[in-house]
């Protein structure tokens, strides 16, 4: 009798499948690894810029950006009698000292790069005389730092 749900007629036999189904949890162990290697990645490849403790009031911007730098910071405050004070690496200095300084960044930096933090009631005339320093000490970068919205004291490039 032919039917056909019969699969010896045909000459075929049914085998049964080894296979099972797998009801528990999947192995996590690779993809633990592959998020560790890339922590690992983006930990070494980052950079961070340490700021100085000196407190500055940092004027607003729009759309802050960061650099790859060194960390050769030039801060500039102003005192309630409108004098400017500056430091160089949280080092105070006055001008001579200052274009001492400009003049190592240029000879022993690899980027040529310094950090200007200025406060905003820095005169024009104070960041304009440190701009034409830096620029006779060929540093031609500079990074205006501005503050972060969530930490008003510190601002990192990631």
């Amino acid at each position: 009798m032919l039917t056909r749900n019969n699969p010896r007629q045909f000459g075929l036999r049914r085998y049964r499948s080894r296979l099972r189904t797998f009801s528990g949890l999947p192995d996590l162990t690779a993809l633990i690894d592959v998020l560790f290697l890339a922590l690992i990645f983006f930990m070494l490849s980052s950079s961070f810029v340490q700021l100085s403790g000196i407190r500055v009031e940092l004027p607003e911007v729009e759309n802050p950006s960061s650099a790859d730098i060194e960390k050769f910071v030039l801060s500039i405050t102003v005192d309630p009698q409108k004098n400017c004070r500056m430091y160089f690496n949280d080092q105070p200095v006055n001008w001579e000292e200052l274009k001492e300084k400009l003049a190592e960044v240029s000879q022993f930096s690899r980027t040529a790069t310094i950090v200007l933090r200025a406060s905003r009631d820095t005169p024009h005339e104070v960041t304009t005389r440190v701009w034409a320093l830096a620029e006779k000490a060929r540093l031609s970068v500079f990074v205006v730092v501005a503050p972060a919205r969530s930490k008003p004291e510190t601002s990192f490039g990631s």
